[in-house]
């Protein structure tokens, strides 16, 4: 079984390489108009902001993510150690759990948005397969109501988008 780590780290090198490349190969103004005819809209901030985000959310992924404090299979001298960790790690996988929440519910907006176009293609498979990895590194990186509350954003943000979305494209 592959590691949860290198996975996390392949989607992130992988999210931010797709990032990069929106925006060096399509002008910025071929993704504005089409994100507005996707129903994202205002085009330009989505199709400035969400490669944008890739890149910065696959950045971090990219690097090793820190394991969180605690767990049952740990020696109690281990959780000791764990427990009293500085605030330097602490603030690393705060940042890792936001960056597999966004790189989740970027994932899920594109997979939710192909299923209601009904046009799957393979990138609505590979972005299947990120918006799995970007929640089971965003559940790894977190416990208890931390967990909770993130997957609730995260869902927050998925349904608002996919709303949004639908009502400008029902205004046309």
């Amino acid at each position: 079984m592959i590691a949860p780590v290198t996975t996390s780290r392949t989607t992130g090198i992988a999210l931010a390489v797709h990032g990069a490349a929106s925006i060096l190969t399509r002008p910025v103004g071929d993704r504005a108009r089409g994100m507005a005819d996707r129903g994202f809209t205002p085009g330009l901030p989505h199709a400035v902001l969400v490669p944008a985000l890739e890149i910065v959310a696959g950045s971090v992924l990219g690097t090793t993510l820190p394991t969180p404090a605690g767990g049952s299979q740990q020696s109690r001298g281990t959780q000791r150690r764990r427990a009293t960790r500085s605030s330097s790690t602490a603030r690393g996988i705060r940042r890792a759990a936001a960056a597999a929440a966004a790189t989740t519910a970027l994932a899920a907006v594109r997979v939710g948005a192909d299923l209601d176009d009904r046009s799957v293609t393979a990138g609505t498979v590979a972005a299947a397969a990120v918006t799995w990895a970007g929640a089971s590194a965003a559940v790894a990186q977190t416990r208890g109501r931390a967990r909770a509350v993130l997957l609730t954003a995260v869902g927050a943000v998925v349904v608002f988008e996919l709303v949004r979305r639908r009502r400008v494209l029902r205004a046309r």
